[in-house]
């Protein structure tokens, strides 16, 4: 009990960096961070950026992430550094190699979003497959692009640790809630542009999911009472895209329509297409319940998509479109 009242009361006095914070992943992150009691911090590289970070209650910073003397430097006085921004895959190792070598004047925690792309297998026909992963699981299976980069960029990040460093790798699989995402978006994109709620193939492959305010809670837990250099899971339900198209249907009031591979890669776009929804990328978070009590509290995609989040901005969107939706990716 002392310990987690010490906890709580230096929490008040902790001031993060989120990079990103504007961003879906990232704003949830923010304000969970604030409702721990931190001062929160994010950077604004114009003026509408400002505005939102303001609106938000976060302190905005002028700065960017292309200029990385200026990122390390801008870090330094941070507590908390929580990378959530989402940037090319080939950009994160550097982003992240800066943000390890400020020196601030207290012990830093620093957090990099991954994302279960990593754990993606192949699945251009939509097939189901078995195969579910851990944290620290072995993965028997070929490399697929994004894998290659972020495993690298992950090791840096967890090796990075030290007595004045704390470093802590979040890897979550689809995110959604809110009205946002990846993968619903584009099925909701489908509708607009086929007139019909779109699939790969058999549509029994998935991505494991899990709500974007669920998802944040694990970055305050790994701050709280994380292990320095373990990955951690976020994983609360799965859903196959078949039965997520045809929730959009229902939603927009379409039929739904299984393409091929080449089709898929015609209407979404090849990278999309080959990351996002053309795989399985199955995982458990063992390692997070067991270490950081995690206790999440949303469980049904399906439902939000139907009658939650995704139907009322459906709902509100110009002309019965998915243009009000935000795009992410951390695949």
């Amino acid at each position: 009990m002392a310990t987690e009242i010490f906890f709580s009361l230096t929490e008040v006095f902790m001031k993060a960096l989120v990079l990103g914070a504007t961003g879906y992943v990232g704003s949830a992150v923010a304000r969970t961070l604030k409702e721990r009691g931190m001062l929160v911090h994010g950077l604004a590289r114009n003026a509408a950026n400002r505005e939102k970070l303001e609106a938000a209650g976060v302190v905005p910073i002028e700065g960017n992430l292309e200029d990385l003397a200026r990122l390390t430097e801008l870090s330094q006085p941070f507590d908390v550094v929580v990378m959530a921004a989402m940037v090319p895959f080939e950009a994160e190792a550097g982003i992240m190699r800066a943000l390890i070598a400020a020196q601030g004047q207290f012990h830093r925690h620093l957090l990099f979003t991954s994302g279960t792309g990593v754990l993606a297998i192949e699945a251009k026909d939509g097939a189901w497959n078995q195969n579910t992963f851990a944290e620290d699981d072995p993965f028997p299976f070929p490399s697929r692009y994004n894998r290659d980069i972020r495993l690298k960029t992950e090791n840096l990040v967890r090796e990075a640790s030290s007595s004045s460093l704390s470093t802590y790798v979040i890897r979550p699989p689809l995110i959604y809630g809110n009205g946002a995402s990846v993968q619903i978006p584009q099925i909701f994109e489908s509708v607009r542009k086929t007139g019909d709620a779109c699939y790969l193939g058999y549509g029994l492959n998935l991505y494991s999911c899990v709500h974007v305010d669920d998802l944040a809670e694990v970055y305050a837990l790994a701050i709280e009472k994380g292990t320095p250099g373990a990955l951690y899971h976020a994983v609360s339900g799965e859903a196959n895209f078949r039965t997520i198209a045809e929730a959009v249907a229902e939603v927009a009031g379409c039929g739904t329509r299984s393409l091929s591979y080449e089709e898929s890669c015609s209407l979404w776009g090849g990278f999309w297409v080959d990351i996002a929804l053309a795989v399985n990328s199955r995982s458990i978070a063992k390692r997070t319940i067991a270490e950081l009590g995690w206790v999440p509290r949303h469980f049904d995609i399906i439902s939000d998509i139907r009658s939650g989040s995704y139907f009322r901005r459906y709902r509100e969107s110009p002309e019965g479109t998915d243009h009000a939706f935000s795009w992410t990716s951390h695949g």
